[in-house]
């Protein structure tokens, strides 16, 4: 059962068929909800036209990861005998767990508590909205950087998963990737377009973007586990980064992660102060730094592993290679 926004009545789909799904219907209409029924999954996100109940929970880790439902309330109403535990279905994403038979009014007390959890959480997505959109607003201030944000979060996302982060891991990681450089807008235009080098001053300026990205984002509680990426994405893994010069696994592997991309797309593409390199120099400097300590060595290898295996694949190469001007 997912339940949708509202700003008066209360709406609620149903996805599956049966007995249960009938007196849900029924209890919810007799309470005032308006209902939208869905026998299947197919249809809604398109999975498989089939009601196996290991198909809603794909449905639930699918909903839970995009960016766009993420927040939209889940709930499981299973119906005895059922083999399926509340611990597996909570697993997958859910945000409630109903076991029948129980009472009309348990089933319209709970439905009631995740729409006011739904309602309380709009006012985060509305932050993450704003937030995201002046992230690559910023980034416009660099014609030469365009699209380095949405690269950094795709690259972020695949490598991830490489390492077998959560579904949230990678939601917040997907999102860091976006607003990990939010702090350049305490950064003068001219220091960040500039094609020579920059004073002691001015690069102090600049290497202090990270925590102004931090400090802008802290307040705000959607970006809680995003603002490990914003402070330590320049972070190296010898201590020679910044802010904080944090060395090994004192960097969380989120904030790794994204340094390697972060670098990767930054050498691929045309710049200010260099034009883009070719892959096997790409390749090269990566695997340097990797050997000196400025980026962690395992996310280096499976970002080359990763590109080797899209040049392998053309549809996958021309749907992560970067474009450069």
């Amino acid at each position: 059962m997912q339940l949708l926004p509202s700003s008066a009545t209360p709406q609620v789909l149903l996805v599956g068929e049966g007995e249960s799904t009938r007196l849900l219907e029924d209890v919810l209409r007799e309470q005032g909800w308006h209902t939208i029924s869905c026998p299947t999954t197919f249809g809604v996100l398109r999975l498989c036209p089939d009601t196996k109940l290991e198909l809603f929970m794909e449905l639930c880790r699918q909903v839970k990861f995009d960016a766009r439902t993420a927040l939209m309330p889940v709930v499981f109403v299973l119906a005895a005998p059922c083999p399926t535990s509340s611990a597996e279905v909570f697993t997958a994403g859910a945000d409630d767990c109903i076991h029948l038979p129980t009472s009309d009014a348990e089933l319209v007390a709970r439905a009631q508590r995740a729409v006011r959890t739904k309602r309380a959480t709009d006012s985060l997505e509305d932050a993450t909205a704003v937030i995201t959109s002046l992230a690559i607003a910023i980034e416009g201030r660099d014609k030469t950087t365009r699209g380095h944000v949405d690269r950094v979060s795709a690259y972020s996302v695949k490598l991830g998963r490489c390492f077998g982060l959560s579904q949230e891991q990678l939601a917040s990681i997907r999102v860091g990737g976006i607003v990990h450089d939010l702090g350049k807008v305490a950064v003068p235009d001219d220091i960040l377009n500039r094609p020579g080098k920059l004073t002691a001053e001015e690069m102090a300026l600049v290497r202090r973007h990270p925590v102004i990205g931090y400090d802008i984002l802290k307040p705000t509680r959607a970006f809680r586990e995003v603002l490990p990426i914003v402070r330590w994405h320049h972070e190296r893994p010898n201590g020679t980064g910044y802010p904080d010069g944090l060395s090994g696994e004192e960097i969380p592997l989120v904030a790794r992660i994204v340094a390697v991309t972060d670098v990767f797309d930054a050498i691929s593409t045309d710049r200010p102060y260099h034009p883009a390199y070719p892959p096997d120099h790409c390749r090269q400097i990566l695997l340097e730094s990797a050997r000196a300590g400025d980026l962690d060595a395992d996310v280096v290898s499976a970002l080359l592993e990763m590109l080797d295996a899209a040049q392998a694949s053309p549809s996958d190469a021309a749907a992560t290679a970067p474009t450069s001007k």
